[in-house]
């Protein structure tokens, strides 16, 4: 899994340089890789689809960054008030896309690729 990580890490800096390797990269990389696993039916990933998981971070990182871009302070998630020292904190809005977001939405225009990957889960009682 740690080459995985770090090929989709290579293949991000490829496609976008702007991105730094930081714990907010790292947290939608595991996350990313937990839905394909989900959507696989799968622990291993294959190595045919890291470039694929890289492009579905880079686009899914652009459009949140986008939106935060056109959105003004009222539009942002308050995640935090203090009343006395008057200090208002903001909701990480790719944290909350990311966690929040349906596996179509994050692999938008992907799933098609993905699917000829999944796995059918076959259920079959123990004692035959």
């Amino acid at each position: 899994m740690d080459t995985t990580i770090e090929n989709i890490k290579k293949y991000l800096a490829i496609i976008n340089p702007d991105f730094k390797d930081n714990d907010l990269l790292e947290f939608i990389i595991y996350e990313v890789l937990d839905r394909v696993q989900l959507y696989l039916n799968t622990e291993q990933i294959p190595t045919k689809i890291e470039r694929i998981l890289a492009q579905i971070i880079n686009t899914s990182l652009k459009k949140c960054l986008n939106n935060m871009e056109l959105s003004t302070e009222v539009d942002k998630a308050i995640s935090s008030v203090s009343d006395n020292g008057q200090s208002v904190s903001y909701a990480n809005e790719i944290t909350r896309y990311f966690t929040t977001a349906s596996d179509e939405e994050i692999f938008s225009g992907f799933t098609s690729l993905l699917s000829r990957h999944r796995r059918i889960k076959v259920v079959h009682p123990k004692d035959v």
